[in-house]
This record gives C-alpha cells, structure tokens and sequence, in this order.
C-alpha cells in the first residue's frame, strides 16, 4: 500500500470532462451535500426518467468487481452492508500505482459464490426527472388534457446549505435530483451508445429507462422522449444544470477513484486493515506491535482542481477521443 499518496489518475474517457472537474474544482459556495443516490431500479418493470449530464465520450469506464461480499461490521455498526461493489485497483487508471488488489489477489468470491473477477462497467452522472400529466385543471392543459403526459420535470432534492466550515447554516437548497449511473455496457450503456450515433448526443433530450428482469439476467429497456429544444448543452437551462452540478461539488472521477482508495478497501474488504473516525487506515497486524502503516484517503480532486490533482494527464486526454466499444 502506498500510504499518504494519491495515484496519477488516467482515467480512459474523452477530455473535456477535465475541463468541468477543473470548474467544479473551484467553487467555493459552501453548498455541497453527500454524494448523488445512484441510479437504481430494483423491481422488475420499475420505470423511471432521466436526462444524462455525461456526454458519450466523457463516459468513464473501469475494471469493477461487484456483489463483493464485506467484511464483519465494526463494533457498534448495526446496519452494515452484505455486499459492495469497487473498482479494481489494478485499473489501468491508477497507473501501477497500487501494488495490490486485495479482490483480486485473494480470489474473493463474490454473492454467487464465483471469483468476484472484474469487469468492465461505466459511469456517467444524470438527472432524474418525472413525466407530468394533466390532471384536469386549467393549469396542465384543462379536461382534455387530463392523464395525458404534457411535460417532463426535474424531481427536486432539498439539501442543505453549508458554511466554509462544512456546518449548517439553517437555510436549505433545491437542486435538481442528481443520479450517479453505474452500469454494464451491456444491456444498458450499449443502448445509449446506439442512440448516440442516432442522433449525436445523448444530453438533449430525456429517456425514459424501464428495468427488464431481475438479479444477472436484467436488461433495461431505454425509450427516447421528444427533445425539448430550451434544455440541451448551450441553453441558459442547461447551464442550471452545470451549476447544480458545481455548486454542490460533484466530481464524477472523484466518485469512482474513491471505489479504489486505501480506505474504501480497508473499510469494507481487507480484515487486515482497519479504518478509523478521521479516515485513516492501519495495519492490524503493525498496530498490535506498535508499528502503525498510515494508509490515506484518496484526495480527488483538490481545491485547485489543476490537472494534475484530477489526475487525467495532457497525453491521456490527446490519445482517447472515444468511448470505444468496451463489453462486459
């Protein structure tokens, strides 16, 4: 383990992202709140409505292992998770950074009872939205209108607002409802990438996502809804959107670098490993004999936000253009 560092990020994606972690990176408003729920549709035939922030080529994808089965509760801890997902920290992101994979290199095996290998899964932030249908009143289209879809709106998260401190002011904050997608290619980026090449762009207009399945045999079936031609990339509404998104301090790399960090590993897989209240990580081992190994969070991005606290290198970004066509 490598203790107190931060790997030289080169994540494989498109470039201008850099560009918006470097922004987001910098506001300083103080209104910022946990990390967005991600997307997740656990029933069969659950539906839901989104409109994707993350271009096609600004999709991040990394080796991942999933239904990685946690390691006891730490004392004290009544709810604890069965299962976790991560992403592997032999990545070709981290660049040999980590020098070991505990997954990995201890075959864990996953929910199903097979080795947790990892495969190739794709990130992209979103927005959830909602159809509106008319409900008889004047307002949304009168009696004609009524049960009949005439819109389509952001759900709306209240957070609230926080001084430099990181402490309460008491006033509270509405944002657009902030999804982090997490997905297999196939079986649902595939669909997006196909709708892309369709028309472009997967940012201008809404989808509708059903869940088709359950447990591994799950697919989604994806429906594109008329754009609506005020909210794309470039609109005074979109750019509400890119505010959101800054002000609140989310950082899509940051996100997916911390599935691989000391301290995520430590936390939910390695029993050699403890983390405590700060986030530190020790060596169970070393600190019964008095030697004590620092491991430390991963701290993407700062507040700098220059390149080389995003991680994502000048040649990186010239090199890879395109998502590709990665499967898994």
């Amino acid at each position: 383990m490598t203790a107190n560092t931060s790997p030289v990020m080169t994540f494989r994606k498109g470039g201008s992202a850099a560009e918006e972690a470097e922004k987001e990176s910098n506001a300083n408003s103080g209104r910022r709140d946990k990390t967005p729920d991600y997307f997740s549709l656990k029933e069969d035939q659950a539906s839901t409505v989104i409109r994707l922030l993350t271009d096609h080529d600004d999709w991040i994808y990394v080796e991942q292992h999933s239904f990685v089965p946690t390691k006891a509760a730490p004392k004290g801890v009544e709810k604890w998770p069965k299962a976790m997902t991560s992403v592997c920290r032999k990545d070709p992101a981290f660049d040999g950074h980590y020098g070991d994979c505990y997954i990995c290199d201890n075959k864990v095996k996953n929910s199903f009872g097979k080795v947790a290998s990892s495969r190739i899964r794709v990130w992209a932030l979103a927005v959830e939205r909602e159809l509106v249908r008319g409900d008889g009143t004047e307002a949304l289209g009168g009696p004609a209108k009524k049960g009949v879809v005439i819109g389509v709106r952001d759900k709306i998260d209240e957070v609230d607002e926080l001084n430099a401190e990181g402490k309460t002011t008491g006033n509270k904050l509405n944002y657009p409802r902030l999804l982090v997608i997490n997905q297999p290619m196939k079986g649902f980026f595939a669909n997006l990438k196909a709708l892309h090449g369709l028309y472009g762009t997967v940012c201008d207009r809404d989808f509708s996502i059903t869940r088709d399945g359950t447990g591994t045999d799950t697919n989604y079936k994806i429906v594109p809804i008329d754009p609506i031609p005020d909210l794309k990339p470039g609109t005074p509404a979109w750019e509400l959107y890119t505010q959101s998104v800054a002000e609140r301090q989310v950082n899509l790399e940051a996100i997916v670098a911390e599935k691989a960090g000391d301290e995520y590993y430590a936390r939910f897989f390695d029993p050699a490993k403890e983390v405590d209240k700060e986030g530190n990580v020790t060596d169970v081992a070393a600190a019964a004999t008095g030697a004590v190994a620092v491991g430390g969070v991963m701290n993407l991005p700062s507040a700098s936000g220059a390149a080389s606290d995003t991680g994502l290198s000048a040649d990186m970004r010239d090199k890879i253009r395109n998502l590709g066509t990665p499967t898994g």
